[in-house]
C-alpha cells in the first residue's frame, strides 16, 4: 500500500512541478505519469534487499528517460520537457537539506557522508539519463544519414 501511496504523492508531485514551469496539455499528464513511473520503478528497485543503494535510482533513470524519449516522439515535443517534470521526485532533496543541516550545526563527518551520498545519487541519476539519451540520440543520426544515401 505504502508503494501506491508513494506513487501516487510522485503523479501529484509531478503534476504541481510541470504547471510552475507552465507545461499544458498533453505534455502536463504525460509528464505527471513519466513522475509516478519514475517513483513506482524506483520502490520497486528497492525491495531488492541485495541491491547497492545506488542501483534502483540507475534503473529508475533509465526508465524514466526510455518513458520521455518515447513520449517526446509520440506527441512531438522535447523529451526535456518530459524529462524534467518526472525527474521531480527522484531528487535527492532530503539529502541535500540533511547535508546542510549538518554543515550548519557543525558535523563535519556527518555532512561529508550525507554529501557524498547525495552527490552519487545525483550522479547515478545523471548517467542514467546520459545513457539512454545517447542511444537514443544514436539511432536518429542513422536514420538520418540513410535516408540522405537515398536520396
Amino acid at each position: 500500500m505504502e508503494i501506491i501511496q508513494s506513487t501516487f504523492f510522485a503523479l501529484i508531485a509531478s503534476f504541481a512541478f510541470m504547471i510552475v514551469f507552465e507545461v499544458r496539455g498533453k505534455a502536463l499528464l504525460i509528464g505527471s505519469i513519466g513522475g509516478a513511473i519514475s517513483q513506482l520503478s524506483l520502490e520497486l528497485g528497492q525491495l531488492v534487499e541485495y541491491f547497492h543503494f545506488l542501483v534502483p535510482y540507475f534503473f529508475a533513470a533509465l526508465i524514466l528517460t526510455l518513458y520521455s524519449e518515447v513520449m517526446a516522439r509520440v506527441i512531438k515535443k522535447p523529451a526535456t520537457v518530459f524529462l524534467i517534470g518526472a525527474l521531480f521526485p527522484l531528487v535527492p532533496g532530503t539529502g541535500i537539506y540533511q547535508s546542510m543541516v549538518y554543515f550548519v550545526e557543525g558535523q563535519q563527518g556527518a555532512f561529508f557522508r550525507e554529501l557524498q551520498q547525495t552527490l552519487a545519487i545525483t550522479g547515478t541519476l545523471a548517467m542514467g539519463i546520459m545513457i539512454v539519451s545517447v542511444i537514443f540520440r544514436n539511432f536518429r543520426l542513422r536514420s538520418y544519414f540513410k535516408e540522405e544515401e537515398q536520396n
